[in-house]
């Protein structure tokens, strides 16, 4: 073995045998007392009648901690309690929130009943959630447990040690999973168990997670050590690690928990429901589990999803505040450590559907007309038009418009416009911008009105449109275009054309502006080539006559 892997072979050994040490019932360390510090007013009489279960131990009370003078004891001394002398009884834990499909098996009449917040639950009585369904438990120590979808958890004994903080707990998880928040111990009485089919985990103070069906149990640690144990064999968990523990078999060696999933990058608010989650993929992860509360305590889990790649749909939500926590998986079943991301969900009044301009019309009128949908929550429309992607400086800004179509009121100069409509509802808060919709203006079509053909040359000149515009010319027999002699580019406002043979000929012309665009042709122009007056004559130039159709 090399140097570097001895010491950490043994660093980790350490680790193990410290942890056991704290994880070792009370007698095996010689401390099975509790200890109570006396304060300012107290006499030991009276600390006995608190605690001492009954006060025939007063006399090995007294001799215990070599009390003289019961009336008279200094503040700040310590009592020492046996275990066993101090009061104890059952207590109860508390349902603190469900969420979903959750029922409570009832220990005394055999009856389900449905769950509820507040409720009390006593030792023999059992939990189940269904699919969709979560429940946490809160405990005399005020331990918590959040017992997730599709599982049964059974408590089979509730007791505390009257007054002093500690509490006994032991619980049996027949199937499903737990996410387990232990308090402290605050004495050698505290005790934190639960059972599985396969072993037992029991803590005295941290954070960790249990998994199991009726062959394996799964341990996550992400704070403080779990001691697993059954029949074959005891080991302990230290932080940041996990275990498998098989049924009749010993329990596993720690295994690393995958990281936790980089969620840096994503946006604070989102503005749709469902929405998709997206994340880079962490090494070694065969899935993903992403859940959803509103609280950092994740108390209630309002989704609670498994995805095999690194993306998954949030479901419908209402809009507000929340906490996502995800965690990546491995090959052995075995969650990893939590990411936590905070944001605002906006997604309501519902984007309207944008009916016209399409995107990327082209629109012959510079007053055109906007319509969209009407969402069922919208009482007013946030509108904007602007020629900038940015919206910087738009030319319409409208914060609460009333109706669901708008004209422009001046018009627009050819170029390229965006647009974007958002609702508001009763309350005038807005919900997210739709998608930007753009169109184009294109320059007009050349005005053909003063457009004259030069029979000497052969040329058609009409009337530029601008310094750095081009032109594309048609020359057709028919009105419809659809027999095009002639189809060219020019970068002036001119066509000289070759000579044309009698008969009746259709010119259009459309400009090209500086980036290629081709906006709209003009009306076509009529050009009329006569026959020769004679076949013998001479032919001193042919007649045209121009005119222009609309």
């Amino acid at each position: 073995m090399r140097p570097h892997d001895r010491h950490l072979f043994a660093a980790h050994l350490l680790l193990s045998l410290l942890c056991l040490l704290l994880l070792l019932p009370g007698p095996a360390l010689g401390q099975d007392f509790w200890l109570y510090t006396v304060r300012p007013g107290d006499n030991a009489w009276d600390v006995g009648k608190r605690y001492l279960r009954s006060m025939r131990y007063w006399r090995e009370f007294k001799k215990l901690n070599q009390i003289s003078d019961p009336r008279r004891i200094a503040p700040g001394s310590t009592l020492r309690f046996r275990l066993q002398w101090l009061k104890s009884g059952a207590v109860m834990a508390t349902l603190q929130s469900v969420h979903g499909a959750v029922t409570v098996l009832r220990a005394g009449s055999g009856a389900t009943v449905p769950a509820r917040p507040g409720m009390a639950l006593w030792a023999g009585d059992e939990v189940h959630t269904g699919s969709g369904g979560n429940a946490t438990l809160r405990f005399a120590d005020d331990s918590r447990v959040l017992l997730e979808q599709d599982s049964v958890l059974a408590l089979d004994l509730l007791m505390d040690y009257g007054g002093t903080g500690m509490a006994d707990t032991r619980l049996h998880l027949k199937k499903g999973r737990t996410d387990n928040k232990v308090t402290p111990k605050k004495g050698p009485g505290s005790r934190f168990e639960i059972r599985t089919p396969s072993a037992m985990a029991a803590v005295r103070g941290t954070s960790y997670r249990i998994g199991c069906n009726t062959e394996l149990m799964r341990t996550e640690v992400s704070g403080g050590a779990v001691q697993v144990a059954n029949s074959r064999a005891s080991r302990v968990v230290p932080a940041r690690y996990g275990a498998l523990t098989r049924k009749k078999e010993k329990p596993g060696p720690p295994i690393p928990l995958l990281p936790p999933p980089d969620l840096s990058s994503l946006p604070k608010v989102m503005e749709e429901s469902p929405f998709m989650l997206r994340f880079p993929a962490v090494p070694g992860a065969t899935a993903y589990r992403l859940q959803v509360a509103t609280d950092r305590q994740f108390n209630v889990l309002l989704a609670d999803t498994v995805s095999d790649r690194p993306r998954i749909v949030v479901p419908q939500l209402a809009d507000g505040d929340y906490i996502l926590r995800l965690r990546a998986i491995d090959g052995n079943g075995l969650e990893g450590l939590d990411a936590y991301h905070a944001c605002t969900l906006n997604a309501r009044p519902l984007p309207p559907i944008r009916v016209r301009p399409r995107d990327g019309a082209v629109l012959t009128d510079p007053r055109p007309t906007f319509l969209w949908s009407a969402p069922e929550q919208a009482r007013s429309y946030l509108f904007q038009l602007a020629d900038n992607k940015k919206f910087k400086n738009p030319l319409i800004n409208l914060q609460a418009y009333g109706k669901t179509t708008l004209r422009a009121t001046g018009r627009l100069a050819p170029g390229t416009y965006y647009w974007r409509v958002a609702g508001r509802d009763a309350e005038g808060k807005p919900g997210p911008m739709g998608m930007v919709m753009s169109f184009r203006i294109p320059e007009p079509a050349p005005d053909m009105g003063k457009a004259r053909f030069d029979d000497k040359d052969m040329v058609f000149r009409w009337q530029a449109v601008g310094p750095k515009q081009r032109y594309r010319i048609q020359i057709a027999t028919d009105a419809d275009f659809t027999h095009i002699l002639v189809n060219r580019k020019t970068d002036r406002a001119s066509f000289k054309m070759a000579s044309l043979k009698p008969g009746d000929y259709y010119i259009r012309v459309a400009t090209i502006e500086p980036d290629d665009f081709q906006g709209p042709f003009s009306s076509p122009q009529h050009l009329r080539v006569p026959s020769p007056p004679n076949p013998w004559g001479l032919i001193l130039g042919p007649l045209f006559f121009l005119g222009i159709i609309l």
